[in-house]
């Protein structure tokens, strides 16, 4: 061997790789090679499983399937398919995205049902795969199609660009109009390719999917080349009769399962990788055995419970469906044999779900209950499955156990995360082994109630498979995630061989086997590991040898107190004296209510009850039969020194020691460090028997300090420093974790957690928030893969300034000033600040219905339908604001809810699904534009009577305040009053200090820009003058607002907002001005007209227009207001008469509409309005609303061919005749108008004239009704012009119009846009025409102005920009709601 080469090891150690010799099962495997997981299922609760990924294609024989079934429980994969589509003789049909959809023979012929209709829907997948690898397809996408051609078209319009500039020099302002034109349609050519460019990334693919039934089941063709070639769809069956999976790309594979007879396609992708890395632990089957899961020969059955729409979080829908699929499998003979959930939250208060089939009896004594809880219970009580999960990733501090199993019975297994030397060495690449241990980040025992949520330990790393997607075969992953898929696989291997040995077992026996045989690690920190690391050999020894003992097929629950906590956890002060608790034990048998009376009536155990720690002492012999006993426990903490104590009460059969504890009563107590705070700060220091009072550290070595926090103390100041000589630059890297557990509330609410770096050249502080009166725990940990010793020096500095006076934090506006009371906690610099950041909008529900849900996807066997309350609310957001959403009564809480789901989905008036939320969404922010939205949340239950208690449930929407506002304090209420001299930087000391704060003034409230209809405003309040207390120590603040006032013009409840004043004035802005003038042509300034009242255009007309009707007002009670000056009684009643009959002439039929016009003209010959309102009537019934590509376009497709000739000529000679007439009425309009006079009138300067405003408000009437008959005139010739194929022989006449409105009003005004668009067409600038679409969708977006964008880049020749088009028309105007 050379030197190159000396010292290689050739072999990797690969067996570490997905580890499995820490805990036997290498050996197991040895000895019982038949027991590799054989006759097990594993349900996988987690994100979807690939069934492509590596080694979990197939069983050990190589040909069996072992992703046996495939669901997607959250319903992000749902597709509508309720609408039913007949073929045509040819077999083509309209998809919902508008794309013909052709049908081959062959398809056609294996479609059974009965009218040979297929069913119709459509899909988005971007939500169907992580963000990260729809980057990745979007990315392919764009470099495959897109770059190429965008780039080709981005340099020719900057060369037509360039060549014009060239041969037209000089400044642009400068140009003449035809030549400014030109220019602008160029420059707006370029804009239009650079905002798709940048638009790209953010389309979504929505595809036409096409369902019906054949003789093999339904067969779903989802067309994802969005062409309506079917016989090029992906073709897939349903998953549980064909297992078939199919690419959508290079990326994504799915499959697809049916549900409610057809109505419900449900699309199976997978939101991230994280389930298939599950699986491949549990029961990866590889070519090399030392790359296996841990149970190779299991089958799979994936439940995702990770809502893409979500991110990936779960939901209590998809965990009650998921469950509700288990309970049906297990009923058809399928039976899931155990659960794997790497997935949870932290509960807000612990041990739901205790106890399900006596939920009138917990809730009678005080204890908790809740939905999923009492699921999860009936799973494993009745259904004998064995659920493992994850305890979660939130340690290194106490009581972080996640839910589950914090939530659920203690029938759960734990896992805690352990790292092996070996591990290090192949999946780390650490430079030296360390001796194995827990990772620092695993969570911690005991669960908040006491009891022990970590069973067992395992190991929490592996470099497995991963899907397809990722376009890697296998990642690193690390957590307890990962450690929980090797407890399932190694429970999978004991059942396999329990079961070949025909042994009978139980959820029960199985985790009492892994509890009594795991390996005690006396080295780990005890909280992590629960009984230590798990032993399969000696679990399963331990089942085959105690086969025949009566307890196999029963629990013992044990429960603590009225609360019915699952262990003794006292942690509440300073602790002087015993304390007894009340310990009730229950034997329950396995499926409880159906065991035989008789096996009730014999049992018997007598128990001998040992406890582990002197000062835990109880009764040491219990006699126990079917039913309840009481014990008493005593816990003597007075001789215990500060820190947390732990003991376990054991209960072993008298008859049978050797099987180990029937069941234990975890004790864990904790006495705090009392700091003394008289004059001086109060400082916590460890004891040390360093002389430089360090504490040694050496890798995941944890110190815990529990400290009970001084009154009046708010937040803390860490100062860490490595005391070790010649360090250098090398620096610890540890672990700060603080936590307070308070009332009801999760181990979240009070914590601190943060990576830090010490060194020796200089301190670290950290500062951080604290709750007085509250034991703090200080953890520090130095991270497990930090090598080397580390002496650190630390200490804990508390510090406080707070308001103590009742209902402090929050301020109601009407009661003006607020009084503060501030004190601290020794002395304390204060320079308050109080800034409200967001704005709150309670939503009151417009609909709340309640209905039952899927008769055979939301049934919960057997029988249990499960009902949903579906909430409807109406958003009004007059400005782009930042909005999040919550229900408050239930957005804490998923997994302690009384309710299974409340996902809410925010769609935009188009129906588009804008943002989705559920449980803990109130911190997610969505902008939104300016709009009406819909807001719709679905809150489950199984009991009706439930929902109905629920029926006025709120919304809350919290808009961000763009500028925040600050309040002012002051130390004198006068001045408070006055708004005098504010307060000034101040010391409080041990004595109160007042301070006063002035309600906002209502001007500068308006300035705000509020929401309507806002209720209060939120933000936060500080007052300490220390920059690290300012940071840390806020406290929320909310300002309740007054109630708005009533407005007499206003009518709803406050959150339908369009009847606000911000919704009328974006109204009124987003419609051309009308048409008011009541005399001819302005030879001087004309008297005031009569008020007006605007009435909106009918939309069918198509040109934006708007009519304003010259309705004499009202005064009080509806009266009409006295005669005007100079006018007789017959003059006002003529007016008045005319002004009725206008405003008939747009609602009548045409005949009519022609007879009130006549007698209005008749009467009153210069009333212009009148013709004005009778284009609006013509264009209402007889002109098809069309911008000019698609009216164009529609005119060439429509033309006579066949038995419709005579019938479509009719119909053109109909249009042409409204056009000329429309010519024709705005002509009388514009004759009658003089252009000269108004001309004259905008170009003074100033208007000096008494009545100057009055001549105003007239002229702009009269400007506007000139304006808006050219914008008719010019649009009718146009359409014309294109229906006599003339266009270039009346450009002039277009040109003329033209010119003559931008006299008065730019192009792109809202009052002659339309024309503007049409005149850009006359002159084929699609680059003008695509700004002017762009202005009329800023203002509202409608499907016609996307199809007229597309056709505008199809004339341009950009079809790669106008595919893009039809995806986001298809994207952003959904025919239906989607579904939940």
């Amino acid at each position: 061997m050379s030197m190159a080469t000396s010292g290689i090891v050739e072999s990797f150690p690969t067996g570490a790789l997905v580890p499995k010799a820490e805990t036997g099962v290498l050996n197991f495997l040895q000895k019982y090679p038949e027991y590799d997981g054989k006759d097990v299922t594993i349900a996988i609760f987690d994100s979807g499983v690939d069934p492509r990924a590596t080694g979990l294609e197939t069983l050990v024989d190589g040909k069996t399937i072992k992703v046996i079934e495939r669901y997607d429980c959250s319903g992000c994969g749902d597709v509508d398919m309720k609408k039913k589509v007949t073929p045509d003789e040819n077999g083509t049909l309209k998809g919902l995205s508008g794309t013909t959809l052709k049908l081959s023979p062959e398809l056609l012929a294996l479609n059974t049902d009965a009218d040979k209709a297929v069913r119709v829907g459509l899909k988005c997948f971007g939500d169907l795969v992580p963000s990260k690898v729809r980057d990745n397809i979007v990315a392919q996408a764009k470099l495959k199609h897109w770059d190429k051609p965008h780039k080709i078209a981005t340099a020719n319009a900057s060369r037509k660009i360039s060549e014009f500039e060239s041969q037209n020099t000089g400044e642009a302002p400068k140009l003449q109009w035809d030549k400014k034109i030109i220019k602008e349609n160029l420059d707006y050519e370029l804009e239009m390719l650079n905002s798709y460019e940048k638009v790209y990334n953010d389309v979504k693919t929505s595809y036409d999917c096409v369902l019906f039934p054949t003789a093999n089941g339904w067969l779903t063709l989802i067309d994802t080349t969005e062409q309506g070639n079917l016989d090029q769809a992906l073709r897939i069956g349903e998953y549980s009769k064909t297992h078939e999976t199919q690419n959508v790309d290079d990326f994504l594979s799915i499959s697809v399962n049916v549900h409610d007879e057809g109505d419900v396609l449900e699309v199976v992708g997978m939101c991230s990788p994280h389930g298939t890395h599950v699986s491949s632990i549990a029961s990866g089957n590889h070519s090399s055995r030392d790359v296996d899961g841990v149970a190779p020969n299991a089958k799979i059955v994936s439940m995702t419970i990770g809502d893409g729409r979500l991110g990936s979080m779960e939901t209590g829908t998809a965990l009650v469906r998921a469950m509700m699929k288990v309970m049906e499998l297990c009923r058809e003979g399928r039976r899931i044999d155990v659960i794997n959930m790497s997935y949870g939250e932290h509960a807000n208060w612990s041990n739901s779900g205790e106890f399900a089939d006596k939920r009138r009896r917990v809730k009678k004594i005080g204890g908790c209950s809740s939905r999923i809880g009492d699921l999860m219970n009936e799973i494993v009580n009745k259904y004998g499955v064995v659920w493992v999960a994850s305890a979660g990733n939130h340690g290194p501090a106490l009581s972080t156990v996640g839910t589950p199993p914090d939530i659920s019975q203690p029938s759960l297994i734990g896992v805690g995360a352990y790292v092996s030397p070996q591990m290090m060495e192949a999946e780390y690449a650490m430079r030296e082994k360390l001796p194995g241990n827990v990772y620092t980040w695993t969570s911690r025992d005991p669960c908040i109630d006491g009891g022990q949520g970590v069973t067992v330990c395992a190991p929490g790393g592996a470099i497995a498979s991963v899907p397809q997607f990722t376009m890697s075969k296998s990642q690193l992953m690390n957590g307890t995630s990962m450690a929980a898929p090797h407890v399932a696989g190694a429970v999978a291997l004991l059942i396999s061989g329990l079961k070949q040995q025909n042994i009978e077992y139980s959820p029960y026996s199985i985790k009492r086997a892994l509890s009594v045989t795991a390996t005690k690690l006396s080295y780990v920190d005890p909280f992590a590991q629960g009984h230590g690391l798990l032993n399969v050999e000696k679990a399963f020894e331990h089942l085959v040898e105690h086969r025949q003992s009566k307890d196999n097929m029963l629990r013992f629950s044990v429960h603590v107190g009225n609360n019915m906590a699952k262990g003794i956890h006292v942690r509440q002060g300073l602790l002087r004296n015993f304390i007894d608790f009340n310990v009730n034990i229950e034997p329950v048998f396995f499926n409880d209510k159906e065991t035989d009376p008789k096996d009730k009536f014999n049992f018997n155990v007598r128990l001998n009850l040992i406890s582990s720690q002197t000062w835990a002492q109880c009764g040491s012999f219990l006699d126990l039969s079917y039913g309840t006993r009481s014990i008493v426990v005593r816990i003597d903490p007075t001789g215990l020194p500060p820190g947390v104590h732990s003991a376990v009460i054991r209960a072993y059969d008298t008859d049978c020691v050797t099987k180990g504890p029937l069941f234990e009563i975890p004790v864990t107590v904790v006495q705090p460090h009392v700091l003394e705070s008289d004059l001086n700060t109060p400082i916590f220091e460890p004891a040390s028997s360093k002389g430089d009072n360090s504490v040694e550290f050496q890798p995941n070595t944890i110190q815990r300090d529990f400290i009970l926090v001084p009154d009046r103390a708010t937040w803390a100041v860490l100062r860490m420093r490595i005391t070790d000589p010649n360090r250098g630059k090398d620096t610890g890297k540890f672990f700060l974790h603080t936590n307070q557990l308070l009332p009801k509330q999760s181990c979240r609410k009070s914590e601190t957690m943060k990576i830090i770096s010490v060194s020796s050249d200089h301190e670290t502080t950290t500062a951080f928030k604290v709750k007085a009166g509250k034991i703090l725990e200080l953890c520090i940990a130095k991270y497990w893969s930090n090598h080397g010793q580390s002496h650190l020096k630390y200490s804990l500095e508390f510090r406080g300034v707070e308001a103590f006076n009742p209902n402090a934090y929050v301020m109601q506006s009407g009661k003006g000033i607020h009084k503060l009371e501030i004190e601290a906690l020794v002395a304390e610099d204060i320079q308050p600040q109080l800034q409200l950041k967001a704005a709150a909008v309670v939503l009151k529900p417009n609909e709340a219905k309640i209905s039952p849900l899927s008769a055979s996807r939301d049934v919960i066997p057997e029988g249990r339908q499960v009902y949903q309350n579906l909430f409807v609310y109406s958003l009004n957001v007059a400005k782009v604001a930042e909005v999040s959403l919550h229900a408050p009564i239930f957005n804490d809480s998923l997994y302690e809810s009384e309710f299974e789901s409340q996902m809410w989905m925010l769609y935009d008036a188009n129906k588009a699904l804008v943002a989705t939320g559920d449980a803990h969404s109130q911190n997610f922010f969505t902008k939104l534009e300016k709009g009406e939205y819909t807001i719709r949340l679905q809150v489950r239950h199984e009991k009706r009577d439930l929902l109905e208690k629920i029926a006025d449930a709120n919304l809350v929407a919290t808009f961000k305040l763009v500028n925040f506002i600050n309040l002012d304090f002051y130390e004198n209420y006068n001045q408070c009053i006055v708004g005098g001299r504010k307060l000034t930087p101040a010391v409080v000391r041990r004595s109160t200090r007042v301070v006063y704060v002035a309600p906002i003034s209502q001007e500068r409230l308006n300035k705000a820009n509020l929401p309507a209809q806002c209720s209060w405003l939120s933000g936060n309040l500080v007052f300490p003058k220390d920059e690290a207390g300012r940071r840390v120590a806020l406290h929320s603040f909310s300002y309740i607002l007054n109630p708005a006032e009533k407005k007499s013009c206003s009518s709803g409840n406050g959150n339908n907002s369009a009847n606000n004043s911000a919704a009328s004035a974006a109204a009124a802005a987003a419609v051309p001005a009308a048409v008011n003038a009541n005399t001819a042509k302005p030879k001087a300034p004309a008297s005031p007209p009569s008020a007006t009242s605007v009435q909106p255009a009918n939309s069918a007309a198509g040109d934006g227009v708007a009519t304003q009707t010259d309705t004499p007002p009202e005064g009080n009670g509806g009266s009409p207001v006295s005669p005007k000056k100079g006018k007789t009684n017959s003059d006002e009643y003529a007016e008045m008469l005319r002004d009725f009959q206008c405003t008939h002439i747009v609602k009548c039929e045409p005949e009519m509409a022609e007879k009130i016009y006549s007698e209005v003209v008749e009467a009153h010959p210069k009333h212009l309005q009148a013709h004005l309102l009778l284009i609006q009537n013509i264009e209402a019934a007889q002109l098809k609303s069309a911008f000019p590509l698609t009216f164009t376009n529609g005119q060439k497709s429509e033309k006579p061919k066949g038995d419709n000739v005579e019938q479509q000529n009719e119909e053109q000679k109909k249009l042409r005749s409204a056009l000329e007439r429309v010519i024709k009425l705005a002509d009388n309009v514009i004759v009658e108008t003089d252009v000269e006079a108004l001309l004259s009138y905008y170009g003074l300067k100033n208007d000096t004239r008494s009545d100057a405003a009055k001549i105003k408000t007239n002229m702009d009437k009269q400007r506007n009704n000139l304006i808006e008959a050219l914008s008719k005139k010019g649009i009718a010739i146009a359409k014309l012009a294109v229906l006599d194929d003339s266009l270039k022989d009346r450009l002039a006449e277009i040109n003329q119009v033209y010119t003559d409105i931008i006299k008065f009003v730019d192009a792109n005004d809202l009052k002659a846009i339309h024309f503007a668009l049409w005149h850009a067409y006359a002159h084929a600038h699609y680059g003008r025409m695509y700004k002017y679409i762009v202005k009329l969708i800023e203002d509202k977006r409608t499907r016609e102005q996307y199809d007229e964008l597309a056709a505008i880049n199809s004339a341009l020749g950009h079809e790669h920009i106008t595919a893009v088009i039809k995806r986001m028309t298809v994207t952003s105007f959904p025919t239906t709601y989607r579904l939940f």
